[in-house]
Order: C-alpha cells, then structure tokens, then sequence
C-alpha cells in the first residue's frame, strides 16, 4: 500500500523500531536535560544510558518538548514527498508537545497536518500510529484515529515513588510512608487522566494485581508489555498474556528517556487501545 500522507509522532511513544520502518513513521524526539547537558531522546541517548545516569544522579533531569520550528522543519521536509501527514502525539495533560505540533504546522502553508492529541503516553500512541499507517488517505486514517483515543490505556506499576517525590508529582511525606510500607503504586492513564488503581505491598502481587486489571479490561485491539530496566519480568508477563490469548500479538518495548525520568527504573506497564 502506498499512502498519500506521512504519519508522525513524538519520541514517548516508544515506537518499536520496526514499526517505525515497516510503516514509515517520523519520529520527533523530546529532550531530556541533565544540568546544562541536552540530550534528544533516542537519538544523542539510548535508554540504558539513561537509566545509568539516572541510578547516579543526585537531582532528578528536566524533560523539555520540540519546538514549533522544529516541528515545522520536520513538516516542510515531509511535504516534498506527501500531500499531508496526521501527527500523533503524548497527551496535552502531560507535555506541550501537541500544542508545539499545531503551531508548527500552521507556518507550513499548503501542507495539511491533522495533530492528534492522543491524551496517554508510550505505546498506544505507537498503536494510533499503526492504525493511521494502514491507510492510504489522510481522511481516512484521521477517521479511524480520533475515535480510537478514549480507548488508549496505561496501567503502570512503579518500584518506587522516589521519582514521583523528586518531580513534585508527590510530597516527600507520602513518599517516605509509601517507601516504609514498600508500597507499589499501580496508576492508570485513561481519558486525559492518572487515577491511582491501588497500591499493593509486595511486586509480586502488584503484578498479578495489575494483570487481573487488564483481562477485567477486554476485549482490546492492541496491547503491550513495557519496562525500564525489568525485561525478565516484561517477557514472563508478556508470555503468560499469549498463552492466556492465543493468536493474539503481545509486543514487549522498552519505556524511553522521557516517561522513564517519572517512573524510574524496574517500572512495568501493561498498555493497550480497547476494543
């Protein structure tokens, strides 16, 4: 299939790099900062550089949005070759990376772009991308996509609530009572909003906690085990899921720089876009 549009996204939604090349997706990186060091996310930075820095960091690194211009620059590239693009992007709740896209896109005269505030993070935007990519006109995959953001969803379990406590997403006082009883968080991503689900006293049942959750949740379109640093844990997750499902695909990916500066090392995910 030859599609008439480009399809762009941003660096947090953990694109598998095959997706990436077999559907042609462009991927605008967010920057993760270190003091005065600036690096783009999965492009001056792999994921286990990170996670090293991070473990030896005493204060915790800024995340920064593309700018409009370069949004532009990427749209003015794009435009040679397409005659529009829907770019996709992580939820306006939690960066300004869709509204940088809309003001990018409109010093791009004669190329349409439809943004698409996807409303979640990591992997179900990789989903809305997918979806868009099968396409072949930019009307017809922004009609399949937009109806398909209220169905994103991200279940998070969290090792520790010291990243939270560092970016001022949590007082340290609910982060040292958390931290004493060993409390696991399972947050969810849903409908532009983080809900706590529970929080469990032990990682073992955390993840049986937060796999209940998801087959609560079925049926789904498409679904993902994610993780920072906890690949063993991802993969048995992920196995127990196919046997669970047969036939049904369960990619495994890896949480990026940006999302991994919040939730911290040893983080597992259960994402997926309902049916």
């Amino acid at each position: 299939m030859k599609r008439s549009f480009a399809v762009v996204t941003d660096s947090t939604a953990d694109l598998p790099r095959e997706w990436r090349e077999r559907y042609g997706i462009e991927v605008v990186p967010l920057k993760v900062l270190f003091g005065k060091e600036t690096f783009r996310d999965g492009v001056d930075m792999n994921n286990e550089e990170f996670f090293r820095r991070l473990a030896a960091s005493t204060t915790l690194p800024t995340t920064s949005a593309p700018s409009p211009g370069e949004f532009a620059d990427v749209y003015r590239r794009l435009a040679r070759d397409h005659d529009g693009c829907i770019s996709i992007h992580i939820g306006a709740q939690l960066s300004a990376t869709a509204e940088a896209a809309r003001v990018g896109a409109s010093s791009v005269d004669g190329f349409k772009v439809e943004v698409v505030d996807s409303q979640t993070v990591s992997m179900p935007v990789a989903f809305l991308c997918r979806v868009a990519a099968e396409y072949e006109t930019l009307e017809a995959a922004t009609a399949a996509v937009r109806p398909r953001v209220p169905k994103t969803r991200v279940l998070a379990l969290l090792d520790t609530l010291r990243y939270l406590e560092m970016g001022g997403r949590l007082s340290r006082a609910q982060a040292m009572i958390g931290t004493m009883l060993d409390l696991k968080p399972l947050l969810l991503v849903a409908n532009a909003e983080i809900k706590p689900v529970d929080r469990v006293r032990t990682r073992s049942r955390a993840i049986s906690r937060m796999v209940d959750y998801f087959k609560g949740d079925l049926p789904v379109e498409h679904m993902a085990v994610m993780h920072a640093q906890a690949a063993d844990e991802a993969e048995q997750i992920a196995d127990a899921l196919r046997r669970d499902l047969p036939g049904r695909e369960v990619t495994v990916g890896q949480i990026g720089c940006v999302l991994g500066t919040h939730t911290g090392p040893k983080a597992l995910g259960l994402v997926y876009l309902k049916s």
